[in-house]
């Protein structure tokens, strides 16, 4: 028996609009049987914007969707089973308490949010709601990742991993009204692109069987500030002791990630690369010392946002507030790994956005 999720999308900006054309795509495409989506209703800042947001990108649906004109109201809709954030970074931890104090599950796009108090304590309220919460890392649920952690630690086919260099960056014009240099909208290198370079890094270090998701032993970070007090490029090194593995993991506002690697590890026979992009990656490539290069190809049929709905909808068919997959506690450390290489560099976010309730 399939069984049918039903959506409601906080957020009317591009993220939401790609994330809900795929809850619209026919699962069967992907392979999917067993689950289906059905997005039931929009939350912006004014109803206005909620009504236009779903005449114009699904007006076959525009007399089944409803549309609210505050968050208040659609975390109140008694027929979502999940909502999904996709607001501004700057708003996600606003955002998800409320929804979580409703008792609603909740699916939150990436970065999760400014620090790691905020992730700590949206994570405490959904254990006291007994209630759905997952960050929206969607390239966590792609099958090349899943393939990708299998070939590396399952088959280790590159035999004991030694070394690893991640990197997302994504030339941008420094202009003070786009919110990657807006500091008052969480702008910044780190945590918009930054979380990427740390997926990867995650999955390769933090998830090796050897380390059973233990911290890294060190996190030394510097970081390139621009003229709007931004971080325009980082790099972050990451030592782990189980097993030895040095990571660095850069980011850049400044220029484009090298095309033809953006994840490269390396191994006592040879070396696994992921082409760009980091955040939608169609390929793997296994360099064996001796051997011709292979290439695994993982077309997308769509955005590739189903992925991760798809899990998120059998998590809650089956009753599970966390994701195996990728459980809450890893965006927490991913959070505090990144409020270190601020420390460390000096980077604060206005009091603001830092701001966390007391719990």
């Amino acid at each position: 028996m399939v069984y049918t999720c039903h959506w409601g999308l906080v957020g009317a900006g591009e993220i939401s609009e790609l994330f809900l054309q795929d809850l619209l795509t026919v699962p069967a495409t992907r392979g999917v049987t067993d689950v289906a989506h059905k997005p039931v209703a929009v939350a912006a800042r004014s109803l206005d914007r909620a009504k236009t947001f779903i005449a114009s990108h699904v007006p076959d649906l525009k007399d089944s969707i409803k549309a609210y004109g505050s968050y208040a109201e659609i975390v109140a809709d008694s027929t979502i089973d999940v909502i999904y954030i996709g607001t501004t970074q700057s708003t996600h931890y606003e955002v998800a308490l409320l929804a979580l104090r409703a008792g609603k599950n909740v699916l939150c796009e990436k970065p999760f949010t400014i620090n790691s108090k905020q992730a700590e304590h949206l994570a405490l309220v959904a254990k006291e709601k007994n209630v759905f919460l997952m960050e929206a890392v969607w390239t966590r649920f792609f099958p090349l990742t899943i393939e990708f952690e299998k070939l590396i630690h399952k088959d280790m086919v590159i035999g004991p991993i030694r070394r690893v260099f991640t990197d997302f960056s994504v030339c941008c014009p420094a202009d003070p009204s786009f919110r990657l240099y807006n500091l008052e909208a969480g702008g910044g290198a780190l945590l918009d692109l930054g979380l990427y370079a740390l997926m990867w890094m995650f999955l390769t270090c933090y998830k090796h069987p050897e380390n059973h998701r233990s911290n890294p032993d060190v996190v030394k970070a510097v970081s390139l500030k621009s003229p709007l007090n931004v971080d325009e490029s980082t790099a972050i090194t990451t030592l782990w002791s189980k097993p030895k593995i040095l990571c660095v993991s850069t980011c850049s506002l400044m220029m484009d990630s090298p095309s033809e690697c953006v994840v490269r590890v390396q191994g006592d026979k040879g070396d696994v690369i992921i082409p760009i992009h980091g955040s939608r990656p169609e390929k793997i490539i296994i360099n064996l010392t001796g051997e011709e290069s292979k290439t695994l190809n993982f077309p997308i049929p769509g955005q590739g946002l189903f992925w991760e709905a798809d899990a998120v909808a059998r998590d809650i068919r089956d009753g599970k507030k966390v994701d195996d997959h990728y459980p809450i506690q890893d965006s927490i450390l991913s959070m505090q790994i990144m409020d270190e290489v601020r420390r460390q560099n000096d980077f604060k976010f206005p009091d603001a956005l830092e701001f966390v309730e007391d719990y």
